[in-house]
């Protein structure tokens, strides 16, 4: 399917919020590469970088980079919080007509954005899927990823290839289903909201390259522990909250 349907026309506003937790590496580049991406398509862009208690240049960086266009912005947590709560406080900042994330590792590429920026005509939410990352992936990451799907998939009655890529949403909406994870979860959770909400949500398939550089978080044992704890806190109040109704 052809998904290059804008020829030049430009969507009005878009938020791209960049949660960093120590990523001097690999920042600048990514910044610079959403700054060309990004203003190709979009009349009124804006980058938030949320610098998520980074201990290395990450802050300083982030710092240098919005001061190298008005419509970047960066924002520090003195600690680090989670990619839940640097989600939320780039939500937060958003002041555009739609909303998106990239981690600080990604490079979004031109033809990525026109897939969202597509979809989104149709939908409430648009997530990406990527599934040729899975069939690359070792042992190890592959079961986590195969393993955490099937259950929030289970539990909660939902069946999305991908919950933890990146999501396009409508900024007037958030409110009505934006969780309260403080990991990765958070992403999952809002996707079980919006369900509830009766909501459209479409995934769509989207090249994925994989870091070049550092430890991807969510492979880690305290990221993994955090996750599982924060799904079954979330599944048994909804059990919960079912079972007053």
């Amino acid at each position: 399917m052809n998904y290059n349907t804008h020829s030049g026309e430009k969507v009005s506003s878009l938020s791209v919020i960049v949660p960093a937790y120590e990523e001097e590496i690999l920042l600048e580049n990514t910044i610079k590469q959403l700054v060309n991406t990004i203003t190709k398509f979009i009349e009124d862009p804006e980058i938030i970088i949320i610098n998520d208690g980074s201990t290395d240049l990450t802050g300083q960086i982030a710092e240098e980079l919005a001061k190298s266009h008005k419509f970047i912005s960066s924002y520090h947590q003195e600690q680090n919080q989670g990619f839940g709560e640097a989600i939320r406080l780039g939500f937060a900042k958003a002041s555009k007509e739609y909303v998106t994330f990239i981690p600080a590792d990604h490079l979004f590429s031109a033809e990525e954005l026109d897939i969202y920026l597509t979809i989104i005509k149709y939908a409430d939410i648009v997530i990406g899927y990527r599934r040729g990352r899975r069939e690359d992936l070792g042992l190890y990451p592959w079961l986590i990823s195969v393993v955490y799907h099937n259950i929030v998939n289970w539990l909660f009655g939902i069946d999305y290839y991908d919950v933890n890529w990146i999501h396009l949403y409508k900024r007037d909406q958030l409110e009505q289903f934006l969780g309260r994870s403080d990991g990765v979860f958070l992403l999952a959770e809002n996707l079980i909201r919006c369900r509830e909400l009766k909501l459209k949500v479409v995934g769509v398939d989207v090249d994925f390259i994989e870091m070049s550089a550092g430890v991807a978080t969510g492979r880690k044992v305290s990221t993994i522990l955090k996750t599982i704890s924060e799904l079954l806190k979330f599944w048994y109040t909804n059990r919960l909250n079912i079972s007053k109704k």
